[in-house]
């Protein structure tokens, strides 16, 4: 999923304000009405905005369902940052676990770029993007986590036993000063602990808006995870991973 800078302009617009008429967006965005409407149209089948006569406002909450599409217009410019570093470890021929994090699926152009390379992931919007970029995709089944797009349970434990990855990207929500990995949501840790289980290598992407943060569930330390890339230094951060 790709959006526009003004659509990701507009996003930040409806979501300070609650609501926002055409009108007010094609003033604030220097954009012609009819643009504006187009812009919506868009926003609203990535499930990123409600439309309603004359404007839109964000889209009431039903699960998660719309939290992976407003967190992938996020710190744009820190994943993207964070992926081309990490795209230094990737090599041709490699099987890919990626997580359900929106910075995992910044990875997707530059994995579409090796020669036969394998992703499984339990995203279902980063199986699309990955199988429209022609990648060999598996996506590892289950049932959604709190009506998101994300796959846990039985069925998603049982696929990922069965798989043994050359390499795991991953991220979460929080990362303390001694390296802790932590994140709010059980399911997703829980799936992201039988991944890094399952690949020989693994690499953490954090952008510098998780530092010194920390989340109800523990995943993991940094000390135990090979490579970490972040889009900045973590100052007074000390750990065994190597830094990319």
């Amino acid at each position: 999923m790709s959006i526009s800078e003004r659509q990701n302009e507009i996003l930040k617009i409806i979501g300070e304000n609650i609501y926002a008429s055409v009108n007010e967006l094609s003033k604030l965005t220097f954009t012609s009405p009819s643009s504006i409407r187009r812009d919506l149209a868009r926003l609203e089948n990535l499930g990123l905005v409600n439309r309603s006569y004359g404007g839109a406002s964000l889209p009431e909450m039903n699960g998660r369902v719309a939290g992976f599409y407003n967190r992938c217009t996020k710190n744009i410019k820190e994943k993207r940052v964070i992926a081309q570093k990490a795209a230094s470890v990737l090599k041709n021929g490699q099987s890919i676990l990626l997580d359900s994090s929106t910075t995992a699926s910044f990875m997707i152009p530059y994995i579409a770029k090796m020669d036969s390379a394998v992703v499984f992931t339990n995203n279902l919007e980063i199986a699309v993007s990955a199988i429209k970029q022609g990648i060999c995709t598996h996506c590892v089944g289950g049932a959604s986590i709190n009506g998101s797009v994300s796959l846990g349970g039985s069925q998603t434990y049982r696929a990922l036993s069965n798989i043994s990855a050359d390499i795991m990207f991953f991220s979460s929500q929080s990362l303390s000063i001694d390296g802790v990995i932590t994140d709010s949501t059980e399911e997703e840790n829980y799936v992201r602990s039988l991944m890094l289980e399952r690949a020989d290598k693994t690499v953490f992407l954090c952008d510098s808006t998780k530092f010194n943060t920390k989340s109800l569930y523990t995943l993991n330390s940094l000390d135990n995870i090979d490579y970490a890339v972040f889009d900045r230094d973590f100052d007074g951060l000390v750990t065994k991973a190597t830094l990319i």
